[in-house]
């Protein structure tokens, strides 16, 4: 793929395709001339610089800001800090316990803070749990009593409460499932592909198979499908494992609503960058030669920008950290980011008593901390994540040149294929 750039506008094109342009602040993609396109490479004043440099400047009302509110309405929950899995790319200290094992999070501490949170928040809008470990599962009871709980304050506030979890998908018992279908949950299960795949990075404690144990619990999981939120499949990727679309085509045996492929948070080697976003571009190009936009939009990243793009919002934070969102770990304290527990200097609060001052660096948005501002990717990438970039430089708010670029390539390819999925869509209409 080639790229060319003027100021707001950058230019895409690929071998034997009509090239097309992006402008980065009004979110707007549009099929450009071969004469435009060449235009790109050249600085004399002429009819196309002119044309180029009004629609660089033009401000597109109907664009929607992506500014994060200063308001808790998400937070996740770490009901355990134990895990029956030791994953080799473990970033929660290697074992699920973050350093700080805790077999459950108490709930007499628990429900009066949700109860702090709740009573910040207007009549309206979402209220979200996510249910994360450890391992959650390990611990139902306090899922149910928190979900209860929840359901029970926000009663007639026209204020939608929201539950999810992530789950490695061993404990989906019966008791489980009803659990999960009584609060219409949402569930990510991780699993990095198939057997082979899936059971050297993703073993039991004492190293055996858990896939077995995982395609029980997904048949489980399916036969309850209309009960139940979204269902999405989620793979960490990293030098060990690159099978990126091995891990796709084996997704897809499962009638699933998501696919999730990320890359290993601690993973640092350029050779595996480069292979990550090639594995990405070929699953891109099968999902769409098989479904179509459909396809696309089964993988969580497209589905992402294809949605940014389609509304004209604006991402101004790559996440809500510590303006919408906040973990709770299983002893109460509270941070803005789930790789962040465990570290007390990044610790924003203990129950309900938070620390402004440290929230209020959280503020601004994360493209003008970051300084995002020359980067034509930064309304759709929300000025990255800080954990990655921290991981990668030391600073939560100096660029991880390597997630950058990733992100850069993998937005590259998400345009073209949208431009693609709205040309078909206007041959059919």
């Amino acid at each position: 793929m080639e790229i060319r750039r003027q100021n707001d506008i950058v230019a895409f094109r690929v071998n034997g395709e009509a090239p097309l342009a992006f402008h980065a602040r009004n979110l707007e993609v549009a099929e450009i001339s071969e004469e435009l396109w060449n235009h790109f490479s050249h600085i004399e004043a002429n009819e196309l610089q002119d044309a180029l440099t009004e629609w660089n400047n033009e401000e597109n009302p109907a664009v929607k800001s992506g500014k994060a509110s200063m308001q808790i309405r998400s937070l996740t929950i770490n009901v355990t800090q134990i895990c029956n899995l030791k994953c080799t790319y473990c970033a929660a200290g290697g074992d699920g316990t973050y350093g700080a094992p805790q077999t459950k999070i108490s709930v007499e501490k628990t429900l009066p803070q949700l109860k702090y949170f709740l009573e910040q928040l207007s009549n309206e809008g979402t209220f979200r749990i996510t249910f994360l470990g450890g391992e959650p599962l390990l611990y139902p009871e306090g899922i149910r009593a928190i979900a209860n709980y929840v359901t029970l304050m926000t009663a007639g506030r026209n204020l939608r409460p929201e539950f999810s979890i992530v789950t490695n998908g061993t404990l989906f018992s019966d008791s489980n499932i009803q659990l999960l279908t009584d609060i219409g949950c949402n569930i990510t299960v991780s699993v990095d592909g198939d057997s082979q795949i899936n059971d050297q990075v993703r073993p039991m404690k004492n190293g055996q198979s858990t896939s077995s144990l995982i395609a029980e619990g997904l048949q489980k999981v399916f036969a309850a499908k209309e009960l139940l939120g979204m269902i999405s499949l989620h793979g960490v990727f990293t030098a060990e494992n690159m099978n990126v679309v091995e891990a796709y085509n084996f997704y897809r045996q499962f009638p699933a609503d998501k696919y999730e492929f990320t890359y290993g948070v601690s993973e640092l080697d350029e050779a595996t960058n480069s292979k990550f976003i090639s594995e990405m571009e070929l699953i891109a190009s099968q999902a769409y030669q098989d479904l179509g936009e459909d396809g696309l939009r089964q993988i969580g990243f497209f589905r992402n920008v294809f949605a940014a793009l389609d509304e004209q919002r604006r991402t101004e934070n790559f996440c809500g950290a510590g303006k919408s969102f906040l973990v709770v770990d299983a002893k109460n304290n509270l941070f803005t980011c789930p790789w962040d527990v465990g570290q007390k200097q990044e610790q924003v609060g203990q129950g309900a008593e938070l620390n402004k001052a440290e929230l209020e660096k959280y503020s601004d948005s994360l493209i003008n901390q970051h300084n995002c501002h020359t980067c034509w990717a930064r309304y759709l990438c929300g000025g990255g994540c800080m954990f990655i970039h921290k991981q990668g430089t030391g600073s939560k708010h100096t660029k991880n040149k390597q997630f950058c670029a990733r992100m850069q390539s993998l937005l590259s390819i998400a345009l073209l294929y949208y431009k693609k999925c709205r040309d078909s869509a206007s041959e059919v209409h």
